[in-house]
């Protein structure tokens, strides 16, 4: 082989390892992406179940109250 060529083999390899590199750490994030995602999601879903059960004891009727004939 000339030198040419295996230095642009070399460069080649460089490239592709450099490549390699990139998309691993580019996966690595993702996954911690989704892991905040999810923690995010499953927050806000006890957040509503807490707002859902908020909100319906604020419409049911207050025992102290009277009746309307008193």
């Amino acid at each position: 082989m000339t030198q040419e060529l295996q230095t642009r083999l070399d460069s080649l390899e460089a490239h592709v390892a450099e490549q390699e590199r990139t998309i691993q750490d580019m996966s690595d994030e993702m996954a911690k992406q989704w892991t905040r995602l999810d923690a995010a999601s499953a927050k806000l879903d006890r957040l509503l179940d807490r707002i859902r059960a908020l909100e319906g004891r604020a419409d049911a009727p207050d025992d102290d109250t009277p009746p309307p004939h008193y």
